[in-house]
């Protein structure tokens, strides 16, 4: 899209609060899918597709994408490959889910608990999740560089 230089307006990318949002929105939703398919496939069958989370997740979603998405320009410009990015992203995944965990159970409002979970640690990781995380910190990387594609008109101040 094109603006004219008589609207003094020009292109800008999206700024770092609308990404934020964006990404905050995306988790929130991305856990709620999760969430849905995960008692449908591997625990009750539940053909209703109920999922759910916390608004908790919407700041640790939008923290831990935000993360990855300056990891990402870092790594895409040393052109390291697929396989390790989507690593490093999982390895991110986990250490904001432990972190954030660790905080939020000092005011006894971790919303999660894996210790039914097989390889859980302290109940707030369990590597279970490992090929989840990896999906998805892989679409992170996809939509992490389409935000950062996309451009906002500004007004341009008259002098």
């Amino acid at each position: 899209m094109k603006i004219s230089k008589d609207t003094n307006a020009h292109l800008q990318p999206l700024s770092t609060t609308i990404r934020f949002i964006a990404y905050g929105v995306h988790g929130f939703l991305d856990e709620i899918v999760f969430t849905a398919l995960w008692q449908l496939v591997f625990e009750s069958f539940d053909p209703r597709l109920i999922g759910y989370t916390s608004l908790y997740s919407f700041i640790i979603y939008g923290t831990g994408s935000f993360i990855i998405e300056r990891i990402y320009l870092r790594l895409q410009e040393k052109d390291v490959a697929c396989i390790v990015r989507v690593f490093i992203y999982t390895l991110i995944a986990y250490a904001v889910e432990l972190s954030s965990g660790l905080v939020l159970r000092q005011f006894d409002a971790c919303p999660w608990d894996y210790s039914d979970r097989s390889m859980n640690f302290m109940g707030l990781i369990t590597l279970t999740y490992a090929p989840g995380w990896a999906l998805l910190g892989y679409w992170q990387e996809v939509f992490s560089g389409f935000l950062l594609s996309l451009r906002q008109p500004v007004k341009m101040k008259q002098k």
